[in-house]
């Protein structure tokens, strides 16, 4: 209950901000642009190794709304390979689905930013109990934060970024709230 409404507060809060947009000056600029030019792309990649193993590749594709606010989608897949410490079972999956995200940028190098995340998860390794009675079941995940790009080439920046999920059911796959990641965002 608590993540539906972080979630409707957030959507609320980015909807405000779009009637404030259109009031301010550095629109202009922006506005004058052409599509193209507000276009992004980039994404991240994530490693791990050791007990767990993951694999995670995440494409995005952007839109520059004004100079300090963009939104976008993006893919996630995700290669998942743990080792059970008490039956010494090897299990392997994969995690994939999608989210819509906005970013608000200030500072000029500093960002927040806030997605909704929809995932697909095995159950028979996520959801011990089966309480779907499916093969798979989706995972909603809301997650907030904030951030720091630094500019790598004309219009290419690499950002890190600290994100709060907001998620509290049981079939987390994530082990902690705190999700860090790191990537590109490419101008076109």
């Amino acid at each position: 209950m608590k993540s539906k409404n972080i979630f409707l507060i957030f959507f609320i809060l980015l909807h405000l901000s779009f009637f404030n947009l259109f009031a301010q000056d550095d629109q202009s600029k922006a506005s004058s642009d052409s599509f193209k030019k507000r276009l992004f792309t980039g994404g991240s990649i994530g490693l791990q190794f050791g007990d767990v193993t993951m694999v995670d590749i995440s494409p995005l594709i952007g839109y520059k709304i004004t100079k300090n606010i963009a939104a976008g989608l993006g893919f996630t897949y995700q290669y998942y390979r743990a080792k059970d410490y008490y039956t010494g079972a090897i299990y392997k999956t994969s995690i994939y689905g999608g989210r819509v995200f906005a970013r608000y940028y200030f500072l000029e190098n500093f960002l927040l930013h806030g997605e909704y995340e929809l995932l697909s998860l095995e159950t028979k390794y996520f959801d011990p109990y089966n309480i779907n009675n499916t093969p798979r079941f989706f995972e909603s995940n809301v997650l907030a934060g904030g951030g720091y790009r630094q500019l790598i080439g004309e219009n290419s920046y690499f950002y890190i970024m600290i994100l709060y999920n907001f998620n509290e059911t049981i079939n987390n796959h994530y082990d902690s709230p705190l999700i860090y990641r790191a990537g590109i965002e490419i101008g076109l």
